[in-house]
């Protein structure tokens, strides 16, 4: 643990704290007194001083609060938001980190980031979770549908519409208390909405106003119906457990209002937003090539960090099989028994499930895992359990009358076992192999929901800037399709070189 305090500060606080208990004690319980101002956070005093670095969750995919540009950096009026609090607080370093918007709550409650700014309504029921600033923008929800749409005019015509919300947002709460009839369509990002009603998939979007109408100004096709349905605004939200960053973020932001820079954020984020004509929404041909080729680095990195995940998780997941497969093999029941449990639990529930158990579940009983961890190991479980059997299966498959052969011969069972058995098992391997790790490679995909910037979560936040789902998407699906080939061609040829052997 770090030392926080020198010896002589840890004695000067221990005084105070007599001196303050001692003084309590004296006065009589009817009297009012005022109480002792509250002891400076050691957590704000660490970001202060420079030592801890402030994790700021969001999700960089709803413009114009928070977003990225062609170089990968976040961007938007949450971002310079944060950036220009914390500095007027004190806090040396900032730290953004992606994550779907509906994981930003539990990941506070795990202590996994400091604050949450990605337009996050202040409402009664997240409040139960987490504290919130003052309110930093008016928000409110808007119905938006396409230009040609004369069905929809109010909140009573959604009755039996499908409506697009996105995951863990108050649009989802709010429509199912004010218009339970209305078929709801969660989807994950804040493009994915708008997109589904541009594309027919949905006949109307319910959303924050801002997000709204600049996609509106941005894109065109979507026009808003009536006044904003809600007076809900927006905060950052913090940990319960410690008030002091909540609060020094409120007197930043009383100090901003103050000197005028809120107002400048404001007209430079959302001015032409709301003042601008829609006539000039950027038009876009069917593939861009140019939404790939902007964003190279990126998405560079995204596919080296997603080649990391495969290597590891592969080699980990061999791991778990050889010693899963030997342990459903064991002769000592309690061994087998452990083998039998792991397989039985690992392939019963969802990788999600396990994935997020691991991420956001172990944290609240004292195990915190960094999110390249989690997802690496989540993955290795997941994979680990299915070569298990994979192995079971080969070794069980060698006639029984190979290890009696190598007995005969003078060999013990472990040394037949290690020259005779697995050689001639591992060739039956290869085939099934190669076909669960081209699963896994698939399904590295799923750990960008534990803030990973692989390549499907870097691919989604070009998506939030360029509104071109269908570029990224079939660029992302090449470039995996690629990954499994190569896997699939290389399992292939170490099976027919090895096949002369069986």
């Amino acid at each position: 643990m770090k030392k926080l305090f020198t010896r002589s500060r840890m004695w000067a606080v221990a005084a105070a704290s007599v001196l303050a208990i001692t003084g309590f004690a004296a006065q009589p319980a009817s009297a009012e007194t005022t109480p002792p101002p509250a002891p400076t956070s050691t957590k704000l005093a660490d970001l202060q001083s420079g030592k801890t670095t402030l994790k700021v969750g969001t999700d960089a995919t709803f413009p114009p609060f928070e977003f990225t540009d062609a170089n990968g950096d976040k961007m938007g009026f949450d971002i310079d938001m944060v950036n220009q609090l914390a500095a007027k607080a004190g806090i040396k370093h900032v730290e953004f980190v992606q994550m779907p918007f509906g994981n930003i709550v539990p990941a506070l409650q795990a202590n996994q980031i400091d604050v949450g700014a990605s337009a996050i309504y202040i409402s009664s029921e997240r409040a139960k979770a987490v504290d919130f600033s003052d309110v930093y923008y008016p928000g409110g929800l808007g119905i938006f549908v396409s230009d040609s749409n004369t069905s929809v005019n109010s909140l009573a015509d959604l009755a039996g519409k499908k409506v697009a919300v996105q995951v863990g947002t108050k649009s989802v709460e709010w429509l199912e208390q004010n218009q339970p009839k209305a078929e709801l369509i969660q989807v994950q990002t804040n493009d994915q909405m708008f997109m589904s009603v541009k594309l027919g998939q949905a006949d109307a979007v319910v959303t924050g106003q801002p997000g709204g109408r600049y996609f509106i100004h941005e894109q065109g096709g979507l026009k808003q119906v009536g006044d904003r349905l809600t007076n809900e605004n927006y905060g950052y939200a913090f940990q319960k457990s410690d008030t002091a960053i909540r609060d020094a973020f409120n007197t930043a932001l009383k100090d901003l209002h103050a000197n005028g820079g809120y107002d400048k954020l404001t007209t430079q984020w959302f001015g032409d937003v709301v003042d601008a004509p829609t006539e000039g929404a950027k038009k876009h041909s069917l593939i861009n090539i140019s939404s790939i080729t902007n964003s190279a680095g990126p998405l560079w990195n995204g596919l080296m960090t997603t080649l990391q995940i495969i290597g590891m998780s592969l080699c980990l997941s061999l791991g778990f099989g050889m010693l899963g497969g030997f342990a459903r093999l064991s002769k000592i029941r309690p061994i087998r028994w452990i083998g039998t449990v792991y397989v039985s639990v690992i392939r019963g529930t969802p990788f999600i499930v396990q994935l997020f158990f691991i991420y956001f579940g172990l944290p609240q009983l004292g195990l915190q895992l960094p999110p390249m961890v989690a997802g690496v190991l989540a993955l290795g479980l997941y994979s680990g359990s299915y070569v298990t059997e994979i192995v079971r299966g080969a070794i069980q498959s060698v006639d029984k009358g190979q290890m009696e052969a190598a007995r005969s011969c003078g060999m013990s069972s472990g040394s037949a076992l290690r020259h005779v058995i697995i050689p001639q098992a591992f060739l039956r391997m290869l085939p099934p192999l190669g076909n669960e790790f081209v699963s896994l490679t698939k399904n590295s995909a799923l750990v960008s929901f534990v803030t990973i910037s692989e390549l499907f979560l870097v691919g989604q936040t070009i998506i939030s800037r360029t509104f071109d789902a269908l570029t990224v998407y079939l660029f992302i699906g090449l470039v995996y399709y690629i990954l499994t080939n190569i896997i699939g061609l290389v399992a292939n040829r170490l099976e027919k070189k090895l096949a002369v052997y069986i």
